[in-house]
């Protein structure tokens, strides 16, 4: 019996042994496999950073050489016009400083001249000495024409050792202005910019980081490093910099992978050995993952290359200590099972292939609830977010968090696509006040969430909010999340944006408002308008009677001039009350505003200001009485003066939307720009800046009323000084239905 006994020990000793030497056999290779896994999902976040930051690279470079096209089309640069080439370089170079730009300059057909203005708002006017040679030749060939080339290997103005690219694009003379009403298409020379490429690839990658201590850094088609966390690497070339650095250790894989991978344009992930991190020397296993920047519209086309990093040591940390101590408590629980009796082993494996299973059904509906929830809030078109007791976010959606950051279109706009795909902003607001993004001087405060915590009770109400430089209007409702018990755990928030509906409801307050004062101003109009005939036909009579070197003349032409200034101001008013006396014909737009341009063309040259036209040709035609539509565009185009007294540019614009089926007539100044205690005025009757004597205040109630019998529309955005003291005035919009005669009517509905 004990012989048998001892077997049965020795037995299970051994079968314990074996077990847990299988176990950790098991582990060891479940450790392997898990590390893999971990490897593969860790570099593809890192390959999701580069693929983002190399978008945002490209997005970039699109938008500067759009402007630098949209630069090359303006008249004052082609033209090399003395007063304003500089002052239109300026203003884009405003745009394009924060990209790293740090020269916009012209050079001239005959390649002798450069006429340029630095990031720090200096005005170079050059020989073609410092210009260089190269890309006069380049923009002077005709196949060139609206191409735009780079030139990364460029070195000037004290940029000898920074990586700096040079943008060119040949200048031809196609654009239209007073000065040069026909365009000679002619070749002018040529338009560049000069772009420090470390400081417009680090702005995106310098902040980047993958894990603990992962970092990103980018190379050029030439094989340089843009950016990189050590210093001295950029600008040197990345096949050679690393082995000068540590001559010890092979870089053949990395090298391997810029050169057949990243500066061949592709993307992926891999492995590497480096000889340094974060201060750390010696053999370093990096993960590394890449993107392309394809650099588009440039003539020939660049690849750039961008690659986030980090040790494997940042795996090797997550997963080492949590599989040591399963290693040692599987052991341990194996041997107390094996031990402790095999049929407990059995009821034990049972009962952990049932819990199991009743684990993985919860989670699985767990995972199913909070996806239909998560996929409900997400897309939802509203603020969503919820709140502790001392008023911070614990959760916000992502549409809330892009509103917030004003990343969607302005506030109350009803154009905003349903099926768009938001960027998370989320963890930016996590833990951060409300009182931070909503207003706590007005309806929205502490105090009110303190109420809902005390009582429970939901609230609702309606506050302003100032994003940026739009205002919208949100309708939040404010419900206590509670608990099995009753218990208040946090708030829940619901905010929507009823910009829109304000907007109308304010329209609709404007139009009652000016329907009940053209009624009135059409009785006083009329009660006036007798008596003052009758004053100024005897004034008429008495002038025939009387000497013109009596004095009773000079009283009784004073008397005609005052009654004549009141006649206006009556006509005004009968214009802004009746509409029916003018005829609704068939009105050209662009025709309308050229004569009205040609009556105040001599007081625009008076006043020194630029007129900038961008007439669209074939418009068609708008059902308007003529008279009234100049009598509109004369009452912009004034007030646009007036508010540019000391000169400025006056620009005006027609198009067709053909998806709406409007003209629209864009009047913009660079005036001072209105008020924002005015702006909600403007259109009153009477109402007026101007001094006494220079103005009714009735152009602008008039104008709103002649385009709205016309069921067109009349708006306006502005900027003051404060607001923007380098970009600021005021442009008037008019949109008018387009019009369709019952012929064309007919064929468009076939």
């Amino acid at each position: 019996m004990f012989i048998k006994t001892k077997k049965f020990i020795l037995g299970v000793g051994i079968f314990t042994v074996t077990l847990l030497i299988a176990g950790l056999i098991v582990g060891f290779y479940s450790l392997r496999y898990m590390k893999e896994i971990v490897s593969d999902q860790f570099n593809q976040q890192q390959l999701e950073l580069a693929t983002h930051a190399a978008r945002q690279l490209e997005n970039r470079f699109s938008n500067i050489i759009q402007d630098l096209k949209t630069l090359n089309q303006s008249p004052s640069v082609q033209y090399l016009e003395k007063v304003s080439w500089a002052n239109r370089i300026n203003i884009t170079m405003s745009t394009m400083q924060e990209n790293g730009v740090l020269e916009i300059g012209r050079v001239s057909a005959s390649g002798k001249s450069l006429f340029a203005v630095t990031d720090k708002q200096e005005i170079r006017m050059v020989s073609v000495s410092e210009a260089g040679r190269e890309p006069f030749l380049w923009s002077k060939r005709l196949e060139h024409k609206n191409r735009v080339s780079l030139i990364t290997a460029y070195k000037e103005n004290g940029t000898a050792n920074r990586p700096v690219m040079k943008i060119v694009i040949a200048t031809y003379l196609e654009s239209v202005d007073d000065s040069h009403p026909v365009p000679s298409h002619q070749y002018a020379g040529y338009l560049y910019l000069l772009l420090d490429k470390e400081y417009f690839v680090s702005r995106m990658l310098k902040d980047i980081r993958s894990g603990k201590t992962g970092y990103a850094w980018a190379i050029d088609n030439d094989g340089n490093f843009i950016y990189h966390p050590v210093p001295e690497f950029i600008g040197q070339n990345a096949f050679a910099v690393r082995g000068q650095r540590e001559a010890k250790i092979s870089f053949d894989q990395i090298n391997r992978i810029q050169k057949e991978k990243m500066l061949a344009g592709q993307q992926g992930t891999s492995w590497y050995v480096s000889g340094w991190h974060r201060g750390q020397r010696g053999n370093i296993n990096k993960l590394i993952a890449y993107a392309p920047v394809r650099l588009h519209g440039t003539s020939p086309s660049f690849n750039w290359a961008v690659a986030v990093v980090a040790p494997i040591t940042e795996i090797d940390k997550v997963i080492h200590r949590p599989y040591l101590w399963q290693f040692i408590m599987q052991g341990f629980i194996i041997f107390a099972i094996i031990l402790g009796s095999l049929s407990i082993i059995g009821f034990e494996w049972q009962y952990t292939k049932t819990l199991k299973t009743e684990v993985e059904n919860t989670t699985k509906d767990l995972r199913h609830s909070e996806a239909r929830y998560k996929k409900l809030v997400e897309g939802a078109q509203d603020i969503i977010f919820s709140a502790d007791r001392e008023g911070r976010f614990l959760s916000l959606n992502r549409y809330g968090a892009n509103f917030l950051k004003g990343k969607l279109f302005d506030p109350g706009s009803q154009e905003i696509p349903q099926t768009r795909h938001y960027e998370d902003h989320t963890k930016q607001f996590i833990g951060k006040e409300l009182v931070e993004f909503f207003p706590s001087d007005g309806f929205f405060h502490q105090q009110l969430l303190d109420e809902i915590w005390q009582t429970g009770k939901p609230k609702t109400l309606e506050h302003n909010l100032k994003i940026g430089t739009n205002e919208a209007w949100l309708n939040t409702q404010l419900i206590a999340i509670k608990d099995d018990e009753g218990q208040v755990q946090g708030v829940l928030g619901i905010s929507r944006d009823i910009t829109e509906k304000k907007k109308i409801e304010k329209q609709m307050i404007n139009t009652e408002k000016l329907a009940s004062l053209g009624l009135l101003a059409a009785g006083v109009a009329h009660e006036i308008n007798n008596p003052l005939g009758v004053i100024l036909g005897y004034c008429d009579y008495m002038l025939d009677k009387i000497s013109p070197e009596d004095k009773v003349h000079k009283i009784l032409e004073k008397i005609e001039r005052q009654g004549n200034h009141c006649k206006k101001v009556v006509e005004n008013l009968l214009s802004f009350s009746r509409y029916t006396e003018h005829s609704d014909t068939i009105s050209d737009i662009n025709a309308n505003l050229e004569n009205v341009l040609a009556v105040v063309e001599n007081n625009l040259l008076i006043k020194k200001i630029h007129l900038q036209k961008k007439l669209e040709g074939g418009l068609p035609k708008v059902k308007a009485d003529p008279v009234q539509l100049q009598q509109v565009f004369l009452n912009l185009v004034n007030n646009a003066v007036a508010a540019m007294p000391t000169g400025g540019t006056l620009s005006l614009e027609t198009g067709w939307d053909v998806y709406t089926d409007k003209i629209h007539v864009v009047v913009s100044d660079t005036g001072a720009g209105i008020k924002k205690e005015h702006r909600g005025k403007i259109y009153d009757p009477f109402f007026t800046t101007k001094k006494v004597g220079e103005g009714t205040g009735l152009g602008l109630t008039v104008s709103y009323g002649i385009i709205h019998h016309y069921q067109g529309a009349i708006g306006f955005e502005t900027k003051t000084e404060e607001e923007d003291p380098n970009n600021h005035g005021t442009s008037f919009t008019v949109t008018l239905p387009v019009y369709h005669s019952k012929r064309g009517a007919e064929k468009k509905g076939e």
